[in-house]
């Protein structure tokens, strides 16, 4: 096989998107079935602490996967729409999982309203602006110190992180969220009832 010449520093799609984003979603799909299997422990002890354990690798695989997703994607050179696409992949993900969850007991528009409209997803899909707008800014940086060219600080980078705090403010933070909580209340009440 001829080495590679061209200076290209692109992998295959499946190395610099395939692979890394299915492993965020095979361990999170990993950790969710383990989550839902521990229901069989007797011992209460011992199922307070796995559960506990679980529960925050399931917080950090879904909401913090991008922190490792996007650096592994950008070094690979992936495009910024495939590290958008591997970024939001396990997370949007987890909101599938919950429109299904949910649509046990409601319409699938209401479901889909509870899925998309909670503070959880809601800060979910969000925090995963911010986070991708500021793993751009330090692999930008990164890249710098390593002797690349461009800017550091764009206004993109800089504005998904600023919207991400802005929501993330609104959602939980402004009257303890019960402002945010209200309106999707009234939301609701507009739309199904």
């Amino acid at each position: 096989m001829q080495p590679d010449m061209s200076g290209d520093k692109r992998k295959s799609l499946n190395k610099r998107l395939i692979l890394p984003a299915g492993i965020a979603l095979i361990v999170w799909l990993a950790l969710n079935f383990f989550y839902d299997q521990l229901i069989h422990i007797e011992s209460v002890k011992l199922y307070a602490f796995l559960a506990d354990m679980t529960w925050v690798l399931l917080v950090i695989s879904v909401g913090f996967s991008t922190l490792i997703i996007y650096p592994i994607m950008y070094f690979r050179g992936a495009s910024f729409g495939e590290r958008l696409l591997g970024s939001f992949l396990t997370p949007l993900g987890w909101c599938f999982k919950e429109v299904l969850r949910v649509n046990v007991s409601f319409t699938l528009a209401e479901a889909t309203f509870f899925t998309l409209f909670t503070s959880v997803s809601l800060m979910l899909i969000f925090g995963q602006v911010g986070l991708i707008g500021l793993s751009e800014l330090l692999y930008r940086w990164v890249k710098k110190r390593k002797g690349g060219i461009g800017k550091i600080l764009t206004a993109g980078p800089a504005i998904s992180v600023l919207v991400s705090l802005v929501t993330v403010y609104f959602i939980a933070l402004y009257d303890g969220g019960y402002s945010f909580h209200l309106t999707v209340k009234m939301l609701y009440r507009a739309l199904f009832l």
